[in-house]
């Protein structure tokens, strides 16, 4: 009696094949890895002992021999013109030949560099007392004796010149044998990748194997199949597979609905795109006659005489074009941003300009403004229109908020920001009610607003502004005691655009 393909000894099943194989490419990667890790905290602890050791030695050696050269330099100076300015630069000359013989004392980590060292200190010392006797003989006009000293310590200058060629030689064949051992490492680590990289790709090659015959060709002839009819060869793991194939078929025709769905909801958003880009166009058609009615309007005031009724009415035709061109202009504004005008100005002076043209309105409301300045602030990289639209939007938000008139206080200072650099600083605080903690996450946020006709881009477009200026606007705190708004504006030498 044959045996089925069902009752065939199973010594590895497909799911133990691929979790062996995976297990051990994982495990190759790791080693890998983790060597390259290893490698690479040896190297860098290499280069910094190097850097911090011997690399350091080799710079104080040739500091000293530099001084070295100067001080004989600056006795011969001496000996030719007798000029004391000498004798003044040669004491700066050895005070600093003193602190790099102890910071090199210090950082130096070789009992043979110390030995060395210390060499240096007591020939340095006799240099030092040699040639102050050849400075007095050549003060007190003992010419010839002087040169004949002067002999003597030419020959002690060379002795401590060759000391320090030996302390740099020294730590010249340390980092040559550190070199050596970072190339044998580097060689071993060579022979171990590329044993690491073959056997990588034999255990890739034998799971795609694994893929392609035992998984891949047999879904292949599956999608061929009718559901009821999977052969006996494809039982086990595959024959449940085929179990679910239908299963699959659903979901993909269920996600090309969703697809097309989606495809919908995409040129319904370019279909409103394109409504947004005529509505812009209308809004910039509406703003020039609605800009021609108000100044007819101004004129025609002027030249009737009204009763209180008739003015009443005109104030209020008035009021509310300046609300639809505000409306418009900040829908303009927010659509189509202007172009930056850059200019050299001072954030002080724009401030006054602002509270100038903003004077009618701030006495209207009852509302009073204190600058705090202690020095006109230096100038800056800045749009003078732009950014008096900054202010002023802060600065009306503030009177619209303090519907019975409060105060305003605008500080100005400079201050060092990193990484940015030194940064104009302004910061706009009211004592009014408050912005609801609701509204707090989404105050720049476009189309939010706390005021029931607001528009909800004004400190979008604030916001905007400042990015390009490469400086910020910061809502800093909003409570019952009042709301305070910081602007931020690089100084010239620190200037950034991100846009011109």
């Amino acid at each position: 009696m044959t045996k089925s393909n069902n009752m065939r000894p199973r010594f590895f099943s497909l799911r133990v094949k691929l979790l062996l194989l995976l297990a051990v490419l994982v495990l190759s990667t790791l080693a890998g890895a983790g060597t390259t890790l290893w490698y690479v905290g040896a190297t860098q602890n290499l280069f910094q002992r190097m850097e911090k050791y011997d690399i350091e030695a080799l710079l104080f050696a040739q500091e000293l021999e530099k001084e070295l050269m100067a001080q004989q330099g600056l006795t011969t100076y001496y000996s030719l013109d007798y000029d004391e300015v000498w004798l003044t630069r040669l004491q700066d000359h050895n005070k600093q030949f003193e602190n790099l013989l102890n910071r090199a004392r210090e950082s130096n980590y070789l009992n043979q560099g110390r030995h060395i060292l210390n060499r240096i200190e007591s020939g340095y010392i006799r240099y030092i007392h040699s040639r102050d006797e050849v400075i007095y003989l050549y003060k007190n006009n003992l010419v010839e004796q002087a040169v004949a000293l002067h002999g003597d310590i030419r020959e002690k200058f060379q002795s401590l010149f060759d000391l320090c060629e030996q302390y740099k030689k020294l730590h010249q064949e340390r980092i040559n044998t550190d070199a050596a051992f970072y190339k044998d490492q580097a060689r071993v680590l060579t022979v171990f990748s590329l044993a690491a990289m073959a056997a990588t790709v034999m255990l890739a090659f034998c799971l795609g194997y694994i893929l392609f015959k035992r998984i891949l060709d047999p879904i292949r002839r599956l999608a061929k199949l009718e559901e009821s009819s999977v052969p006996a060869v494809l039982s086990g793991e595959m024959g449940e597979l085929s179990e679910r194939i239908q299963g699959l078929l659903d979901d993909a025709e269920h996600a090309h609905k969703m697809l097309q769905e989606s495809r919908d909801q995409v040129l319904q958003s370019e279909k409103l795109a394109t409504v947004g880009k005529l509505a812009a166009g209308v809004a910039h058609s509406i703003r020039n006659p609605l800009t021609s009615v108000k100044m007819r309007l101004f004129s025609l005031e002027r030249s009737l005489n009204l009763d209180s009724i008739q003015k009443e009415d005109f104030d209020v035709i008035s009021e509310e074009i300046r609300h639809l061109d505000t409306i418009i202009r900040n829908f303009l504004e927010f659509s189509r941003p202007p172009k930056l005008k850059p200019q050299l100005v001072s954030p002080s002076d724009l401030v006054d300009g602002t509270l100038t043209l903003l004077s009618h309105r701030l006495e209207s409301s009852g509302v009073t403004v204190t600058i705090c300045r202690k020095n006109v602030l230096p100038v800056v990289n800045a749009d003078p229109e732009q950014f008096k639209e900054v202010l002023m939007n802060l600065i009306l938000n503030a009177c619209d908020s303090m519907v019975d008139g409060g105060k305003v206080s605008i500080t100005e200072d400079v201050v060092s920001v990193v990484p940015h650099g030194k940064m104009a600083i302004l910061a706009v605080a009211d004592n009014g009610p408050g912005i609801p903690a609701s509204f707090k996450d989404d105050v720049f946020k476009p189309f939010h607003s706390t005021k029931e006709e607001g528009t909800g881009l004004g400190l979008s477009i604030a916001n905007r502004i400042m990015t390009e200026h490469g400086g910020w606007l910061h809502l800093k705190s909003s409570g019952p005691q009042g709301t305070t708004f910081v602007l931020a504006l690089p100084l010239k030498e620190s200037s950034t655009w991100l846009r011109s």
